[in-house]
This record gives structure tokens, sequence and C-alpha cells, in this order.
């Protein structure tokens, strides 16, 4: 939900000038998302909470503090409470012809809740109507970002044409005036690499993972999830080219990273896992391949279930 982040930044951030114009509460939700931004998880929800509870915001000021709050509950995986944030954003950022933008990234959030949850059916959709809501205002930060998003969730389904269409038009939408940030951009180019592996061509999955690994270390450093998640795309792409000992080299690193960084309860945690049984597989160690990989898809089965049991299912309008 990275790329919600970048697009409310942008909205939120004024000139100096403008910014001792505000009312107090304008400035309280500013800071709040300041807090989100920078991992202050605990403090950025007491935060916007507390405006939530002055009343004193404005009907859409009030969508975005609910869809800040969604973001926080969101990266704490409590996605229930992030569940009923969105659906609070949504519900008052729909009812404002003025704030498209802040509507769309409402439903661009969550959407990616539910992919977070394992409903990537529901996650297109969500996501789909998001991507509409852009190109009516002719967003193409935006329109990039959504068209980068169905474009993974369509080579996940094998839905190859459809993930190639997408990915086109992202890719147009990127040469366009944005205000893409590092983090979107490495995420396209992943994409990238993954129609790369799809179509065969692994040195070029290599080149376009190895380009999005360099701009999240760029970005964030080596402690950061996205870091850690970029040593597994490229780990796996270097196991499918036969060089498995580097392959392995860079899965346990991005594992390390990744333990550290989110735990290993976290579902991205597990999915890497299944990549790194996949090269000892490849080295021949196939009964600790065996161990990891069981381990880790019942353990993704059980989060997933626990998650639809916590979960209602309120996007039942977009199934």
């Amino acid at each position: 939900m990275r790329s919600v982040r970048a697009c409310l930044l942008m909205l939120m951030l004024v000139p100096g000038s403008l910014l001792s114009a505000q009312t107090s509460p304008e400035k309280h939700l500013v800071q709040a998302f300041a807090l989100e931004r920078e991992g202050k998880l605990t403090q950025a929800t007491a935060a916007i909470q507390t405006l939530l509870d002055a009343k004193s915001l404005n009907a859409p000021d009030t969508g975005k503090a609910w869809n800040i709050l969604a973001l926080a509950y969101a990266d704490q995986e409590s996605f229930a409470l992030a569940q009923h944030a969105y659906e609070q954003s949504i519900h008052l950022l729909e009812r404002s012809p003025n704030n498209v933008k802040d509507f769309a990234m409402a439903l661009d959030g969550f959407g990616g809740l539910y992919l977070a949850m394992g409903d990537p059916k529901t996650a297109a959709k969500i996501k789909l109507k998001a991507l509409h809501l852009y190109e009516k205002i002719e967003d193409h930060t935006g329109i990039a970002i959504a068209c980068s998003d169905l474009a993974g969730l369509a080579f996940r389904e094998k839905r190859v044409r459809d993930g190639r269409k997408y990915l086109e038009h992202s890719l147009k939408e990127e040469l366009l005036p944005n205000e893409l940030d590092s983090d979107n951009l490495a995420a396209i180019s992943s994409m990238q690499g993954w129609l790369a592996q799809v179509d065969g061509d692994v040195s070029l999955a290599i080149t376009r993972y190895r380009a999005s690994l360099d701009l999240w270390r760029k970005g964030h450093g080596e402690e950061h999830p996205s870091t850690g998640w970029g040593y597994i795309l490229l780990g796996n792409a270097k196991a499918e080219a036969g060089d498995v000992a580097s392959a392995r080299a860079d899965i346990e690193l991005g594992l390390d990273i990744l333990d550290r960084t989110l735990g290993r309860q976290n579902p991205r945690y597990m999915t890497a896992e299944i990549a790194y049984s996949r090269v000892l597989d490849r080295m021949e160690a196939h009964a600790e391949a065996d161990r990891i990989r069981i381990n880790a898809e019942q353990e993704l089965k059980e989060f997933y279930r626990e998650q639809s049991v916590r979960c209602t299912t309120s996007a039942a309008a977009f199934r």
C-alpha cells in the first residue's frame, strides 16, 4: 500500500505559506500522516483517533483521516480494524464529488488490504474501480500504479494477456508527467521482471529485478521489507537461470531481512520460505525443502483462514 502513501503525501503537503493558514485540525492531520509514514504506528493511530473523536475535521478530511488510520492498522496486520477504517473513508469520500482522487486512493488501499488478506479476486475488482476513477481525472500517477498492481494480479491468476496489457499501460503512463516515487518505479520494474519470467526471458527478469532491488535499497537501505522482498525476487529468478548458489545466498539474505523487519508470522515471510524451498529442491536437499514448504504452506493457509474469520464480507458490492 505504499502507492497510497505516496499519493496522499502529495495531496497533504502544501507550501509553507499555505500551511500557516491551515486550521489546527488540518495541521494535526498532516502530522499524524507523517508519523504513519515514519512507521510510528501507535502514535499515528492515537493521533488520528483523537482527531476523529473531536469531530473537528470536515467530511473530506475525515475521509482522509480514516484512510490514514486504515494504512496504520494494515501495517500492524489488524486487518479487521483496517477494513472498518477503509469502509468509513470510502463512505465519506464517495459522497464528495470534488475529492475523486482521495476516493480513488481509498479504494486503491482497500484493494491492497484484500490482497494482503488472501482475496486477490476482490482486490482486482476494487483496484479496477480505482483505475477508472484515476482515468476519469487523468491522474497519470494513479493510473500507472493501479495498472501495475492489476498486472501483478493478472499474472498471479495466469491471465498473461491481461497482465501484459495492464503493464504496457502502466509503462506508457510512466512517460507522462507524474509523481511516481522510487517505490512505485521499483514495483513497475518488478512487474516487468515477472512478465519476463512468464515469457521465458530469465536474463531480462534478473535485470529488471536487480533494478527494483537497487531502487528499494536506495530508498530504504538494507533493513526494510521491500529490500528483503527484492532479494527474494532476484534470487528466485537466478534459481530459474540455474545459478542456484547465488540464488540461495540472495534468498537467505532476503529471509533474514524479512524476519527482522516483519517477523516469521507475516505472509510475505512465509511466501519467501516457499521460494527458498524451491531453491533447496534444485540443490537436491529435498527433505529440507519439503519440510520448509509444507510448514510455510500450512502457516499461510491458517493465516488467511483467520483473516477471513475476523473480517466481514463488506466488499460484496465489488464481487
